[in-house]
């Protein structure tokens, strides 16, 4: 009973607070959803989206740009051309130009991280171009990019499509020894915003770009799957046996779904900084674009041979262009690091051993279950 009487009172004590509140609250603060940053010749230009509260408002978003030596600078000065206060509480995304990416992000992203009112689960990305341009202008399809660009990134997580690009992670592999961050690559063209791939940086820096195919596979070197899918081409040069009587084709494209999958990376061999890398994964083939007799095993257990041998060459060729530009996002200098008690790994000095690294991949895959096939 007297649990009872507390929580009566507690209910009451919430209610008053409520009714003496300011119901118009909301409508004195702007909201910033979505911040761009782009390079300027001394400084930073900053393009803000702020949350349009005003019922009476026909636009859902407002956009505020300023320039400042400082993105705090930049802020300060927006709060000048802002009716209301400018609060980051609910900060979304956060979207670099291509320029501030190659000059180095992670000032302009620890600003972030230090502002206790911005959650370390918000999104950054690269814009390939302005990120103005992106955040600044009127879309046909839909009224706040910014909205938009955190739905499309949100829903290829959860779709197992790319890896997660938040704050929390990009400065996790940041601060971490072994391991460089990996971010979406978004594109403006004809009024559609796009994710065109990923953009791969050494410490800070962005130093390339990998298709939305080879994102894949760095999830599947460094992570794991649980339901993703997946599109690939398989070479008729290279499965001659498997089309053999059936199709002259050049090539055959399969659709996977329902991947799972597991990955383990160890370090086989010190002095030659020389690393395996085991991939076993099986899925179900959604769909197939030749004639195959998949009711045979043995054109089955070729398939998945031939999926195997190309899922290989495919990270094999990533490693070694990763590896070109110094970018290691797969974590090979993590597992050097936890695996050779009081190596001293830095950040300099992995880098230098990374392009002499050399590993051995191994695809197990394996096809659980046929779908359509055309």
């Amino acid at each position: 009973m007297k649990l009872i009487c507390i929580s009566i009172i507690a209910v009451l004590m919430v209610l008053q607070l409520t009714s003496c509140a300011d119901p118009k609250t909301l409508e004195k603060i702007g909201m910033i959803t979505t911040v761009g940053y782009d390079k300027l010749d001394e400084g930073i230009h900053t393009t803000m989206l702020i949350l349009e509260t005003d019922p009476k408002s026909m636009e859902s978003t407002n956009v505020i740009s300023t320039d400042g030596l400082t993105s705090k600078g930049a802020r300060i000065k927006a709060n000048q051309k802002s009716p209301k206060k400018l609060m980051s509480g609910q900060l979304r995304v956060a979207l670099y130009s291509k320029e501030v990416a190659e000059d180095g992000l992670i000032n302009l992203a620890d600003t972030l991280s230090r502002d206790h009112s911005i959650s370390d689960l918000t999104y950054l990305a690269v814009v390939d171009g302005k990120a103005s341009d992106v955040l600044g202008r009127k879309y046909e399809q839909f009224s706040d990019p910014g909205q938009y660009v955190f739905k499309e990134i949100e829903q290829n997580i959860k779709g197992e499509t790319i890896p997660s690009p938040t704050l929390h992670e990009m400065l996790h592999d940041y601060y971490s020894v072994g391991v460089d961050p990996i971010l979406p690559l978004i594109k403006m063209e004809n009024d559609i915003i796009s994710i065109a791939g990923m953009a791969i940086l050494k410490n800070d820096k962005m130093v390339g770009t990998i298709t939305p195919t080879q994102a894949f596979y760095v999830k599947l070197v460094n992570d794991h799957y649980e339901a993703g899918n997946f599109e690939m081409i398989l070479r008729n040069g290279e499965n001659a046996s498997l089309m053999k009587g059936q199709d002259s084709s050049s090539q055959v494209a399969i659709a996977l779904d329902t991947i799972k999958s597991k990955s383990k990376i160890q370090l086989a061999d010190q002095e030659k900084n020389e690393f395996d890398l085991k991939i076993s994964m099986n899925a179900r083939l959604q769909e197939i674009n030749r004639t195959i007799d998949l009711t045979n095993p043995k054109n089955l257990k070729l398939l998945d041979e031939k999926i195997s041998e190309s899922m290989k060459k495919e990270i094999e060729e990533l490693i070694k262009n990763c590896q070109s530009v110094g970018s290691d996002v797969f974590g090979f200098g993590e597992v050097y690091r936890s695996s050779v008690p009081h190596s001293d790994l830095t950040r300099k000095k992995w880098h230098s051993m990374y392009k002499d690294m050399k590993v051995n991949v191994g695809v197990d895959f394996t096809i659980v279950r046929t779908g359509v096939v055309e």
